[in-house]
């Protein structure tokens, strides 16, 4: 299965990139400053663009793993944001031969989930739970307001209850709250988790 059936490489290639900020995203570094994040984590991020979330989570003392379908994308990571601890890798989040090279501490989660259709939310579940090792932890900003949870996108928004009953199926919650720092545009529609793998 293609991630999100979609050419994001295409995407790329156009500068068409609405989602990358420029910068890491600031509820992240709200969850490295508060301690939540376990020291020295092995951390994945999925879909992670230009590597900007990467780059934040090595500085912040862990091993990283950027992974991301697009060529492109991971080929400007790589000029701008590669730092000790950081590595960047072309691969499908689905793809179930992942799990046998590596699995991790952590997976930050960040414009990955809402980048894929709703129907494809169970797979997405079932990969993290896949990735990670026993109790490793899933934490994630969402996109968790939107009145239809199933409408058009990317990105596909949802609600928190959507999310709650898809990753309740293999994750338990740890804690969820309105992040305190957000980026301009976003105020008023993220909610930030941590899920742990059962």
């Amino acid at each position: 299965m293609a991630m999100g059936q979609r050419d994001w490489n295409q995407d790329y290639l156009e500068g068409h990139t609405p989602w990358d900020k420029g910068a890491p995203s600031p509820s992240l570094l709200e969850v490295i400053t508060s301690g939540e994040l376990p020291a020295q984590s092995e951390v994945l991020v999925p879909g992670c663009g230009y590597g900007h979330d990467v780059r934040a989570l090595a500085q912040a003392g862990c091993r990283v793993t950027g992974l991301d379908v697009s060529a492109t994308a991971l080929a400007a990571a790589k000029l701008t944001n590669s730092i000790e601890g950081a590595r960047y890798q072309e691969a499908d989040f689905f793809d179930a031969e992942l799990a046998e090279e590596k699995r991790y501490d952590v997976i930050w989660e960040h414009t990955c989930f809402c980048a894929i259709t709703p129907d494809e939310r169970d797979d997405y579940v079932d990969a993290a739970h896949r990735l990670l090792v026993p109790k490793g932890l899933l934490i994630g900003v969402f996109f968790a307001f939107a009145e239809d949870p199933n409408g058009d996108g990317p990105p596909f928004k949802t609600n928190i209850e959507t999310i709650h009953s898809h990753f309740s199926k293999r994750f338990a919650l740890e804690w969820e709250r309105l992040p305190k720092k957000h980026f301009p545009t976003r105020e008023g529609e993220e909610w930030l988790m941590c899920w742990r793998r059962s």
